[in-house]
């Protein structure tokens, strides 16, 4: 009787395991995308211990443009756009084509498309790495639509060469309501 016991058990994992979705291969020679959300974490630790003023611009249509210095932000809320695109997670290179150019300075461009049919909102993604693996340069375009609300957004953050640290950032959208008039609006951020 306890040997039919150890058989059931041993059927019943094996059937656990088979169920169980392998991770993707990497095509030959291509590294998983930069680790962008442990990017964000290490410069949200550093930007909330350091506090470094920082220079907002806003520009919504037909208003004037608003430009404050702010001394203190919520890190994590203000780069949480950023997080939104990281692309590294092996569960979403299959929504995606990769191109890879090096640069004549060494560093590496990978420009991340949507496939087709591919429901993410992530359209496109480009990253530059300096030689030294750290993140240069990045742009973003996200689509989100349904059929009551419309939202695009470009997305752009740069970093000091050498250290990679975050010197400033941009987020460019337009936003609809079905029964509503459509909101353009910029902000820029420079550190």
């Amino acid at each position: 009787m306890s040997s039919y016991r150890i058989i059931g058990l041993l059927a019943l994992l094996c059937g656990f395991t088979a169920c169980e979705r392998p991770t993707p291969p990497l095509a030959a020679g291509k590294e998983p995308a930069y680790d962008l959300t442990a990017y964000l974490q290490e410069q949200t630790a550093r930007l909330q211990q350091e506090q470094p003023p920082v220079l907002k611009s806003v520009i919504t249509k037909g208003q004037p443009t608003e430009t404050i210095q702010l001394e203190e932000l919520d890190w994590e809320k203000e780069l949480a756009i950023f997080q939104e695109v990281d692309l590294s997670r092996p569960a979403l290179r299959d929504f995606y084509s990769d191109e890879r150019h090096t640069l004549p300075n060494g560093s590496t461009m990978s420009v991340f498309t949507k496939n087709v049919e591919a429901a993410a909102p992530v359209e496109r993604l480009q990253l530059t790495v300096s030689p030294a693996k750290k993140l240069e340069q990045l742009e973003a375009v996200v689509l989100e639509e349904n059929l009551l609300f419309y939202s695009k957004r470009n997305i752009r953050l740069m970093a000091e060469p050498g250290t990679g640290n975050l010197s400033s950032y941009r987020v460019e959208g337009v936003q609809k309501l079905i029964f509503g008039d459509s909101l353009r609006y910029r902000v820029d951020a420079n550190l």
